[in-house]
């Protein structure tokens, strides 16, 4: 049986109709997202204020104690920024949280990396039933300028990623004690350092 005419042309129109749209089909790289490999953050980001705060998180290796680490951005290009400190909020108000040293500048728009060893070094203790790997808490990172910033970060052991995190400040070194001060410390007043003669 041979095809009438009409019916041949409503074939060859939709056959125009579909060769463009397969070639789109074709030329789209479906795999663009897949191929790649992708590294999910494991903590929180804000970025509503003046001072991004990136991939928060708490390391901790002991229920109870952790190092809270994130990278602060800032925002304003022209004057530097401060951490002042952070506390806990909400549900985790009884975590004591602590600047146990190092840098707390915010370069003006540039980075402060907490989980760096030069920079401030964020304590965190708390209730070891409410602050252990795999729990969240509530902190509120306060600034000398820009606004204060509220995130609920999650509690993560070292793992493989925060081996090199180091969760315990570096104790301050003692000054060592000079030679010459240690030997007038030793000798009272009025008396010579060294031996005495005694009278015969």
């Amino acid at each position: 049986m041979t095809a009438s005419p009409r019916f041949l042309v409503r074939t060859l129109v939709a056959a125009l109709f579909v060769a463009p749209v397969l070639a789109a089909c074709a030329s789209t790289n479906f795999g663009a997202q897949t191929d790649k490999v992708y590294t999910p953050a494991d903590g929180v980001t804000n970025r509503d204020g003046m001072v991004d705060v990136l991939n928060a998180l708490i390391v901790s290796d002991t229920p109870g104690s952790g190092r809270l680490i994130a990278g602060l951005a800032n925002n304003d290009t022209t004057t530097d920024d401060e951490l002042a400190g952070v506390s806990g909020a909400g549900n985790s108000q009884a975590l004591t949280i602590s600047l146990a040293g190092g840098d707390t500048t915010i370069p003006a728009g540039g980075l402060l990396q907490l989980a760096d060893n030069k920079s401030a070094n964020v304590q965190v203790q708390g209730d070891p039933s409410q602050l252990y790997a795999g729990a969240f808490a509530r902190v509120t990172f306060s600034f000398k300028n820009a606004d204060a910033v509220t995130v609920n970060v999650p509690v993560l052991a070292p793992g493989q990623n925060y081996t090199h995190v180091q969760l315990t400040p570096s104790p301050t070194p003692t000054p060592s004690e000079s030679p010459s001060a240690s030997a007038s410390k030793s000798a009272q007043p009025g008396q010579k350092s060294g031996s005495s003669s005694t009278g015969g």
